[in-house]
């Protein structure tokens, strides 16, 4: 489905990402995981058009899409859920959730926003609050439905339990077993790595801008030395 091709990734003179190749599978869900400044990010917004790759090739359903605009990206079918976050503080919950559906009809934007306040419980009991009342659990649901609400054919998601307490964080998880068991294609990068292999189709190793390591979740998950080596201590 998402395929890219030795990608780069540069900010200047400085080199983010050396040269990635990735592949993800329909139906799939993929780890990406390594060290913070391994590049992971850098890469996930070259793939949604954040920041335009600066060699390399992005594929999406076998169309060459790199350097395609986050709108266009969108609209194919391919939505990013930050890290951080980056909701709209200032929009009620239904408000951020309705203009994250622009590319719809209005009458459609209401109903797919209505079926995500009712699928995650929280953001309907909360859609009058202001987004920046929201709890960090809450928040993250709101940002994960935010990208839900384009329906995309494969959801990108950048460290979506970063910072939030254990019971947040388990949360986040269940939330991405569900969606991975529905059939949602996802290519995710989190700390918790151990945790995300368990549950991943297969996994990739990012350590200084490079794919070091490749594989199952199960093969990486059980190769203690690639932990040690790097990403360190297992985390």
């Amino acid at each position: 489905m998402l395929t890219l091709e030795r990608v780069e990734v540069a900010y200047g003179s400085v080199r983010a990402v050396h040269g990635a190749s990735i592949s993800v599978p329909e139906g799939e869900m993929v780890a990406l995981i390594g060290p913070n400044g391994a590049g992971k990010s850098s890469l996930l917004n070259a793939v949604v058009g954040l920041h335009a790759p600066s060699g390399g090739a992005i594929r999406w359903r076998g169309t060459d899409v790199t350097g395609w605009s986050p709108q266009r990206m969108l609209r194919a079918g391919v939505a990013l859920v930050p890290e951080h976050r980056r909701i709209l503080t200032g929009l009620t919950t239904e408000e951020n959730l309705l203009v994250a559906g622009i590319l719809t009809g209005g009458r459609t934007r209401r109903r797919l926003a209505a079926e995500l306040m009712e699928r995650f419980e929280v953001l309907g009991r909360k859609r009058s609050t202001p987004a920046g009342l929201l709890s960090g659990g809450e928040a993250q649901q709101l940002a994960i439905a935010r990208a839900l609400m384009s329906r995309p054919d494969v959801l990108l998601m950048d460290e979506p339990a970063l910072g939030l307490a254990p019971v947040l964080r388990n949360q986040v998880f269940d939330l991405l077993g569900e969606l991975a068991a529905a059939g949602t294609t996802l290519l995710v990068v989190e700390q918790d790595a151990h945790r995300l292999l368990a549950m991943a189709d297969t996994a990739h190793i990012m350590r200084s801008g490079d794919i070091v390591a490749s594989g199952t979740g199960g093969e990486l998950s059980a190769r203690e030395d690639l932990f040690e080596a790097f990403l360190g201590n297992g985390t």
